[in-house]
């Protein structure tokens, strides 16, 4: 036979018909506790696992920057090293380019001054020549005084002995003796005879004074003046010509 037992008067009895109402279970009843607890280990998991994910994804990211970071101070160390490298050629480029700008000066003073020293030395030369010039025109100046021309001189035969100073000589005297001009050999200090581009013959006679060639100048000037149509000429001298041109002192 059962026995039927009633609830004391004024208690509450809780009834739970599904895991819906587990959430509604006041916190000091003791079922409702148990529930509670164990969705709360389940969310804990779960965050757990959250975590986990995110610290590997962020552990990834930072192992992926470190790479990155790495390369790049690799590379900048690189970049450096060169940067240090060419810095140092360019310094010893400097060097040498100093070096070489210094020997470049000091031989352009050394040549500098010998420059200065050859000019001088030109201008001395210069001065010098200038002087000899001077001198040489004296000379000439006074071999002048002395010196008369005999242009237009007949030439002996090609077939005749070749020509002589004596022979020269005895032309100057036969002119010497046309013109009536006292004269002597021994007054002739040298004589020779030339031809210009002209083809004209000259006898270029040096005399000992200047007298001795005033006097033939005065005696031919005397002569033409006199024989005006029969002035001095190849033919007055005694010698033939073809064309007996005249004869010009």
């Amino acid at each position: 036979m059962s026995i039927i037992r009633r609830s004391p008067p004024g208690s509450k009895v809780h009834q739970v018909s599904s895991e819906s109402d587990i959430s509604n279970i006041e916190p000091e009843n003791p079922l409702n506790y148990v529930g509670r607890r164990q969705k709360k280990t389940r969310n804990e998991d779960q965050r757990k696992g959250i975590d986990d994910s995110l610290k590997d994804e962020l552990l990834s990211m930072l192992t992926n920057w470190k790479k990155d970071q790495d390369l790049i101070l690799s590379k900048l160390c690189s970049d450096i090293a060169e940067l240090k490298q060419q810095n140092a050629n360019i310094q010893s480029t400097n060097i040498e380019m100093e070096k070489a700008l210094t020997f470049i000066s000091t031989k352009y003073e050394g040549m500098n001054t010998k420059i200065i020293n050859l000019e001088r030395e030109r201008k001395e030369n210069y001065n010098y020549i200038l002087s000899l010039e001077n001198r040489l025109e004296d000379v000439q100046k006074r071999l002048k005084s002395t010196v008369i021309e005999f242009r237009n001189l007949p030439t002996p035969a090609q077939n005749i002995k070749q020509e002589t100073q004596q022979d020269l000589c005895d032309l100057v005297q036969k002119i010497c003796d046309v013109l009536n001009v006292n004269f002597h050999p021994s007054e002739i200090k040298d004589i020779f005879r030339i031809k210009t581009k002209a083809g004209v013959s000259t006898v270029i006679t040096e005399l000992t004074s200047v007298l001795s060639k005033n006097k033939i100048l005065s005696g031919a000037k005397e002569f033409n003046k006199i024989n005006i149509n029969n002035k001095l000429s190849s033919k007055s001298i005694g010698l033939s010509s073809s064309t007996m041109p005249n004869i010009y002192i």
